[in-house]
């Protein structure tokens, strides 16, 4: 980001979040947006528990540069999710988890772009 202006914290506004997850050399990246009028630093309870995640991921204007899927519960209850993370050079690696550790591939949060909200 080029600049930011701290104004528009106490304004509606939307923030472009970059999240980074990451198994060894392998990556994949979301870009979610989150609307309102609060501080980046109260927005990282968002981040922090596999069923808000999803909830970011599925959302209509985000973009990612992985597979992700969201398989849903299993006989027991838990929630799964499937990805799909790159590396470098091209080499993928898959991984099927409770949704519960998604959190845990969350290795960065970056804020990449605010704009005020009309």
């Amino acid at each position: 980001m080029k600049s930011f202006d701290p104004n528009y914290i106490y304004r509606f506004s939307k923030k472009t979040i970059k999240l980074t997850f990451q198994q060894w050399e392998y990556q994949g990246f979301a870009f979610v947006e989150i609307g309102g009028n609060c501080a980046f630093v109260n927005m990282l309870s968002e981040f922090q528990d596999g069923d808000s995640l999803l909830s970011l991921l599925k959302q209509k204007t985000s973009k990612l540069d992985f597979d992700f899927e969201d398989l849903g519960q299993d006989e027991e209850g838990k929630s799964w999710f499937r990805a799909v993370l790159v590396s470098a050079t091209g080499e993928k690696c898959e991984t099927e988890d409770f949704l519960d550790s998604l959190p845990e591939m969350l290795v960065g949060i970056e804020l990449v772009d605010i704009q005020t909200e009309d």
